[in-house]
């Protein structure tokens, strides 16, 4: 008999709220979840559902919840950052691009690696030629990455994160905002990570989600829904409603381009 897969990450009862003038607003209410060794877990639902706010909690970017978030087994609040950073990376929607060089915002993530490594991170996300087109690993950035597409933007964060090699994977709306072509490369390298890593893959868009092991369909601040793609659908509740509307919307832009 196979040994089973350790739970990597575990969240229970994670609940967090805000004051307002009206009184408090939950933004995470009561959610709970765990994640094998592994394993995609997808988490979806529109605007403002509370996506964003677990993507915090779990990073330690945001603190001041109730319930609990466990990395490898220990309380999260109980990890130091650099213990964090070896543990999770974080790949955001608006993910930070230094000035400098390419190599640069790379060996933020692996100061030791060689050039071959540095080259395969911008292989993974489709990057290199464009860097070859430039000057090399010495292409000049600018402050915020300015002198570059939203999209290439995005896929050099994707490059430093394959680079930093962690665990875990969070990856919060990474491809919101980029064309279609870097959003095809960034799920791509996303994909190739399966089965290797964990992976959280926060996403409003739902065919991003749809090979997940398991998918959390949130809505104000709570899980109303979960299971496989396959399941959700047959379920024909909020998940499956979603997911055909946008797919509709999709096909019709399709025609109209």
């Amino acid at each position: 008999m196979a040994d089973e897969k350790k739970i990597i990450l575990e969240v229970q009862n994670l609940t967090k709220y805000f004051d307002t003038p009206k009184g408090k607003l939950h933004a995470v209410d009561g959610v709970s979840f765990q994640i094998e060794e592994g394993k995609t877990l997808g988490v979806v639902g529109e605007s403002g559902c509370g996506k964003s706010t677990i993507a915090a909690l779990l990073s330690g970017s945001r603190t001041g919840y109730t319930g609990s978030v466990t990395l490898g087994g220990v309380p999260v609040q109980e990890l130091q950052q650099e213990q964090r950073l070896r543990t999770l990376t974080l790949v955001p929607h608006n993910a930070a691009i230094f000035k400098g060089t390419v190599e640069s915002n790379l060996r933020m993530a692996k100061p030791d690696a060689d050039e071959a490594q540095l080259w395969a991170s911008l292989e993974q996300v489709n990057l290199a030629d464009f860097c070859r087109s430039q000057n090399g690993l010495q292409t000049a950035l600018h402050e915020g990455g300015s002198n570059l597409s939203g999209g290439q933007r995005q896929r050099l964060a994707m490059a430093r994160a394959l680079l930093h090699d962690t665990p875990i994977y969070l990856f919060d709306e990474a491809t919101s905002n980029v064309d279609a072509e870097s959003e095809n490369d960034i799920m791509q390298a996303i994909h190739s990570l399966a089965g290797k890593k964990t992976i959280i893959l926060i996403s409003h868009r739902l065919a991003n989600v749809v090979h997940s092991d398991c998918i959390y369909a949130m809505s104000n601040g709570r899980v109303i829904e979960q299971g496989t793609h396959a399941e959700l659908l047959a379920q024909q509740g909020a998940y499956s409603r979603l997911y055909l509307a946008q797919r509709q919307l999709e096909t019709l832009e399709e025609e109209d381009a």
